[in-house]
């Protein structure tokens, strides 16, 4: 998966392609640099693809991020109102990109050992 890091003072920025969008603002508002729930996430992410666990879910601040053994979404608060209606749409909106994407469960798992190792770095 595509995607571009930088710092903007000590505040370490993603920015993804249109497609997966909505995991910049995530990376960067929800997860930052917390290394701890990096290394969990990570550890769910294995769990999931051995099949010792079958999806995961995590409420986050304005984003919640949710795992299955396949693939991984993340879904703004804002548009959960209406749950069943988000989570069913296929087509996005261009104005939603920042508020909903998803990816497989292995390109996720490949975009955090980069964020870590990013803001390890």
């Amino acid at each position: 998966m595509e995607h571009e890091f930088w710092y903007e003072g000590r505040r370490p920025i993603a920015r993804l392609p249109l497609e997966q969008q909505a995991f910049g603002p995530w990376l960067t508002d929800e997860l930052g640099n917390d290394r701890t729930r990096i290394s969990t996430l990570l550890d769910v992410i294995e769990q999931l693809l051995s099949g010792a666990q079958v999806d995961y879910r995590w409420q986050g601040r304005e984003m919640v991020l949710i795992l299955n053994r396949e693939e991984a979404e993340v879904i703004a608060h804002t548009l959960l109102q209406d749950e069943d209606d988000v989570l069913d749409e296929p087509d996005l909106d261009l104005h939603d990109s920042d508020q909903q994407g998803g990816c497989g469960l292995e390109d996720f798992q490949e975009l955090l050992l980069a964020w870590q190792a990013f803001i390890s770095g």
